[in-house]
């Protein structure tokens, strides 16, 4: 087969070596794409000239910019922030089975070898160790400061990330933007040579999933890597799309989107997985159950000033204790005067510098209720692109009845100091406090102590496929890796932390990182040759455990593929 010996006119990547049959249809693929952004208007020329722009090139048919509308919102809040405390965790995870780290040490701190994508001149979320003699792209999987730590206005290097991404970059951390690349959901992109598809993480806004395919001989070395992640099908789903589609042809939102199963996994090389649950206790509900149960909470708070009282009677039933008195008197109707309305009761909602959108929306959409958030949040909202979201908003504090704060503040001294500071036309809070690590104690759920894989045991599984039942072959698989762990919730499982006075504070198990039976799930249904953890469990043998359990569902993988169920 014969060779050539050039770089692609296009993109510039070295094409030495590669047959002639794959040199043509990378050009070709870089032949059917535009470049995706138009330079940004130079700045005053005070300000220093940024280094020169790769070519990125996307479809031209791609429109994705666009405003969102009102259900495009609510699909895009859907994807919801992050527990912050996953950053205390501290020190670097064990990594096995991954390429040996080259380079990268500009500012005396080693670059950890799962930053750097291998075969690649990418990092990821790679910013704390300076700027990389070796990278020509930094790419950002969303904008919380566990991964974009280290970025300031002063960096000089490329960076790629998602158009929201793009905004809050250069909004907040005041980042040169020419060399902030936003590259558009769902649809797949040219960097440096290399395919590049972002997908929705279902994490926080403009939080995506990164499908690297690196062309490579006659092959792809297929690489993703999930940032943080609420894993669904959905995701198993859209990576199948990307990684199974004609590299000679456009890959639209449509596509990758698309009604069809995506077909049979593809083998992926490196699978870079979020871990921050990466453990058996952590079988928190699902978001639509927790949103939905505290949406209706409130609605019962807000419609019937007797109800909490009662609930929280009930709560208290059989336990030995009673009530406290100062909640059990919050809402007694008062008598009116005249005409006037009674007092309303606040609802509060921790966030961070974003995230947890699809909570506070949702309970102010159940209320019939706008939102107020502080300027610096509401100026952060903006960088969404959600003008229905926007319309949500209230200037005034007295005129929402859902309010958005730090969740640092979401302690009962703190909301009873918010209270004081609010208009006096609320009568008391309740506020919710929405991380996953509320399930990991026995606030809601004793949980599960932190148990290691069982040996896979494969016999009653070939007596199931001798008899033909397959389906049952793939049940006890499903059970030996533990993916039907995920717990129910309703309001009825709410309880209060922390009372005093006309102040509620509910801690609320809803993550935005995937659950220990969601991980099970994703990775199960991939065929990756490696999988990477990206989250420290906190110490080497925690981490070894956590590699045990990757090990063990990589097994059951490789089982299931077989029964092709």
């Amino acid at each position: 087969m014969s060779t050539v010996d050039t770089s692609c006119p296009i993109c510039q990547a070295p094409l030495a070596g590669v047959g002639a049959e794959q040199a043509e249809l990378h050009v070709n693929g870089c032949l059917d794409v535009a470049v995706l952004e138009d330079k940004k208007k130079q700045k005053r020329a005070t300000i220093a000239q940024p280094p020169a722009a790769p070519i990125i090139s996307a479809p031209r048919a791609n429109t994705h910019d666009a405003g969102l509308t009102a259900e495009q919102m609510l699909m895009e809040i859907e994807q919801t922030a992050m527990d912050f405390a996953a950053e205390q965790a501290g020190g670097e995870p064990v990594y096995a089975e991954q390429p040996a780290a080259s380079g990268g040490q500009s500012n005396g701190r080693p670059l950890p070898a799962h930053k750097r994508m291998p075969h690649t001149t990418f990092t990821v979320d790679a910013f704390k160790y300076g700027e990389l003699d070796f990278c020509t792209g930094y790419f950002l999987t969303h904008f919380h400061s566990d991964h974009y730590g280290g970025l300031t206005k002063t960096f000089r290097g490329h960076i790629y990330c998602s158009r929201i991404t793009a905004r809050c970059v250069v909004s907040k951390l005041g980042v040169d933007a020419r060399l902030v690349h936003a590259l558009p959901m769902h649809t797949r992109c040219v960097v440096h040579g290399v395919f590049v598809t972002l997908i929705d993480a279902n994490h926080c806004p403009g939080a995506a999933i990164l499908v690297f395919e690196v062309p490579r001989g006659h092959d792809m070395v297929r690489i993703v890597h999930t940032g943080d992640f609420r894993a669904n099908r959905q995701h198993v789903e859209q990576i199948s799309r990307v990684l199974n589609a004609d590299k000679r042809r456009p890959l639209l939102p449509d596509a990758v989107l698309g009604g069809n199963a995506g077909g049979a996994s593809p083998r992926i090389d490196y699978v870079y997985l979020d871990t921050t649950y990466l453990k058996p206790k952590y079988a928190f509900p699902q978001q639509d159950a927790v949103v939905r149960a505290v949406a209706e909470f409130c609605g019962r708070v807000d419609g019937d000033p007797s109800f909490l009282p009662g609930w929280t009677q009930a709560r208290y039933a059989g336990s030995g204790s009673a009530a406290p008195a100062k909640i059990t008197r919050w809402f007694r109707p008062t008598a009116a005067v005249g005409a006037r309305r009674r007092r309303r009761t606040l609802f509060v909602v921790g966030s961070y510098t974003i995230g947890k959108e699809r909570l506070f929306v949702e309970i102010a959409r159940h209320l019939g209720a706008r939102i107020y958030v502080a300027p610096a949040k509401r100026r952060m909202l903006e960088c969404l692109g959600s003008p229905a979201l926007l319309s949500m908003l209230a200037a005034d504090m007295a005129d929402a009845q859902v309010h958005v704060v730090e969740m640092s503040k979401l302690n009962v001294r703190g909301m009873a100091e918010y209270l004081q500071s609010a208009p006096g036309r609320f009568s008391g809070v309740v506020a919710f406090r929405p991380t996953g690590w509320s399930h990991a104690g026995s606030h809601y759920a004793k949980p599960e102590r932190d148990e290691e894989p069982e040996p896979l045991d494969l016999a009653p599984v070939e007596q199931a496929l001798r008899r033909g039942d397959r389906e049952h072959a793939a049940g006890l698989l499903a059970r030996a890796a533990r993916m039907a762990g995920d717990s129910a919730f309703d309001a009825g499982q709410l309880r209060a932390r922390g009372t005093a006075g006309a102040v509620a504070v509910f801690p609320v198990p809803y993550s935005e990182h995937s659950s220990f039976a969601e991980l099970a799930r994703f990775v199960c249904a991939l065929e990756a040759a490696h999988v990477v953890p990206t989250v420290s469990a906190g110490s080497a043998g925690a981490d070894a455990a956590g590699a045990r359990w990757l090990q063990h569902w990589q097994r059951v993988q490789r089982h299931l593929s077989k029964i092709n169920i």
